[in-house]
């Protein structure tokens, strides 16, 4: 049992120590509740390599059933926007 306690230790304290791939900032927190619930962030990551027009890509996903007011949709496009520009645009 206390060798059971000992490696889920580890495992939490791995996992917790894992670099978040999410910057922070305004609009974080509306961005990992609406968008991680289907996606884990390295999805945002990696789209934002190649996708410029954030706005196309969060009114899709509130098309297909993402739950996210207005608000907390501008929010989020605000946020992809400056944390996750597109290559080249001078960002990441």
């Amino acid at each position: 049992m206390r060798r059971l306690i000992v490696v889920l230790m580890v495992g939490f304290m791995a996992g917790s120590a894992r670099a978040e791939p999410l910057p922070p900032g305004p609009g974080r927190a509306e961005t990992v509740r609406v968008c991680t619930g289907c996606h884990e962030a390295e999805v945002l990551v990696e789209r934002s390599q190649k996708q410029a027009a954030w706005s196309d890509v969060v009114q899709a996903m509130v098309e297909k059933g993402a739950e996210a007011s207005t608000t907390e949709q501008a929010a989020i496009i605000a946020y992809l926007q400056k944390a996750l520009p597109p290559q080249g645009s001078g960002g990441r």
